[in-house]
Parts: structure tokens; C-alpha cells; sequence
């Protein structure tokens, strides 16, 4: 990772739909074709302000499972915004789709993340009879920073919280061990350089809790990313295998950091590797 990470950020902005979802009021629900969204819905509460989330959900009967969406921005920057068109391709395809909001770096550093994460998780199993959600049937889904916390949901799981039972995680870095010793690149978010806490690098990595009783994962990567290279997902896949976890790998010929995100084959894949470990 270099600095046009910064780049991605901007063009991630310009290019989310924030001009319908900040129109809309907590709990509005809005019909969008085959799909229903309730915009700026809280589902935690604390340090002086509301973490919010958008939730897609089919117009049908019955319950469904149901994904997590975790957005991208560097852990510093970034809206629930940036994934309502995927949201709503994935609700269309038969998924309630919980886009969240989470706290952000520098203000708040990690773990404070991750832990907004699982209380995602947490909200939305309590109130599955209220969004159509089978409890039983959680996946999560993230690209960059939200593919590493989506990664680190899949692998590093907490007590009393449901696990997920699939994870997508695109152009994720995974290992943070592979930031230079003496980069001050996440300072902002990890607490210093690796050099200062090697051991907070190491416990926010995903690849070091890889265990064999991780769900199955599909990573998505561009091959020509150089924000966050594709050797990120590589040692991730390995590691998955390494341990027997079941896992899909999905490189995209020439795909930068920002055009894999909204590479249409990767979208598709997602849906059908849900279809596969989220439906009977």
C-alpha cells in the first residue's frame, strides 16, 4: 500500500450514490424496484453518537439469509454509501443486505472497527424477525479495509456472537505484517508502526487466525492493484488451504484497486459462492 491509497478513497466518493441515501430519514423505507431500503437504521449506540446501517431486504414473503456489508476507505474515511449498488444486487438475488457504517480511524482506532462489526452481527440476529432474516444463515462481504474486516469477522470470532457461516473479501490486505517496520501508514489506526506494536499488527491480521474451522471464503483481487497488491490475497489464500478451509480465488486480469471493486464478474461471483453455503 502506498500513498494513492488516498486516490482510491476520492474516487470510491465521487463515484457512491450518497445523494438518495442522505435524503432519506432514520427508517424511511423506500421501494427500489424488487428490493425495500430502510435508510440510516442504528444498531449500536455510544461515545456521543449512533453507528448506522442501510438495509435491502427482497419484497417477498418468508425469511432469508442474510449479508453484512462492510465498506472500504483505509479504515479512515468511507459511507455505507459506497456499496448500495451491490446492496441492492444482492437483495434482488434473494438476501437481506445490512450495509453498516463503523467507527473510523484516526479518532477511533482499532479494535473499535471490528468490534462495530460483530455488533453488526449481534443487532441484526436479535432483530431477525423484524427484517426477514434467518439468523442461522449470516455471511459477510467487504472490499479493502471492509474485505479486511470482513476477513477478520470470518477467522477471528468472539463468544456470543453467531458466526458467520461465508466471507467475501475483495482487494483485502489480510497480512498487516507485511507493512514496513518503520511506515507510518496506519499509525492512525493501529496505535504506531509495526516496529512500535508488532503484536497489534499481528492480532488485526486476519492471516493469523486462520484456523480449520474458518467458513469458506472467496477472495477477489485485481492483478494490476497497486494500492494493495495481489500478494495480500495470495498468502491468504495459502494460508486458508494450508489449514483445509474451503476457499475460492478470483484474480482480475488487469483490474486496478478501484476497478476491481466494481468489476461486475467479481459481483457475480460473490451472489453465486453465497448461493452455494448460504442457501438450502
Amino acid at each position: 500500500m502506498n500513498s494513492n491509497w488516498w486516490l482510491a478513497i476520492v474516487v470510491l466518493a465521487l463515484a457512491s450514490p450518497l445523494s438518495k441515501q442522505s435524503s432519506a430519514d432514520e427508517g424511511d423505507r423506500v421501494p427500489e424496484g424488487k428490493v425495500v431500503v430502510r435508510y440510516n437504521i442504528p444498531y449500536a449506540e455510544g461515545a456521543g453518537f449512533s453507528r448506522m446501517a442501510d438495509i435491502y431486504q427482497p419484497i417477498s414473503e418468508g425469511r432469508f439469509p442474510a449479508i453484512v456489508m462492510i465498506h472500504g476507505g483505509a479504515w479512515f474515511a468511507g459511507d455505507k454509501s459506497y456499496d448500495a449498488l451491490h446492496a441492492r444486487r444482492f437483495a434482488a438475488q434473494g438476501y437481506v443486505v445490512m450495509v453498516i457504517n463503523y467507527r473510523l480511524a484516526p479518532t477511533h482506532k482499532h479494535p473499535a472497527q471490528i468490534d462495530d462489526c460483530f455488533e453488526s452481527i449481534r443487532w441484526l440476529v436479535s432483530n431477525a424477525e423484524t427484517y426477514q432474516v434467518d439468523g442461522d444463515r449470516i455471511g459477510v462481504w467487504g472490499y479493502s479495509a471492509g474485505g479486511h474486516l470482513a476477513a477478520l469477522v470470518a477467522t477471528n470470532p468472539r463468544s456470543g456472537i453467531p458466526r458467520v457461516k461465508a466471507c467475501v473479501a475483495g482487494g483485502a490486505p489480510c497480512d498487516l505484517r507485511l507493512i514496513p517496520d518503520d511506515s507510518g501508514l496506519l499509525q492512525g489506526f493501529l496505535g504506531g508502526t509495526r516496529a512500535e506494536v508488532p503484536e497489534i499488527y499481528e492480532a488485526a491480521s486476519p492471516i493469523h487466525h486462520v484456523s480449520e474451522d474458518d467458513p469458506p471464503m472467496l477472495l477477489f483481487h485485481g492483478e494490476a492493484d497497486r494500492l494493495v497488491p495481489i500478494a495480500f490475497s495470495l498468502g491468504m489464500r495459502q494460508r486458508l488451504e494450508d489449514k483445509s478451509v474451503a476457499c475460492e480465488f478470483l484474480p482480475l486480469e488487469k483490474k486496478s484497486h478501484i476497478m476491481a471493486f466494481v468489476d461486475q464478474k467479481a459481483i457475480q461471483q460473490s451472489i453465486e459462492f453465497f448461493d452455494r453455503h448460504l442457501k438450502p
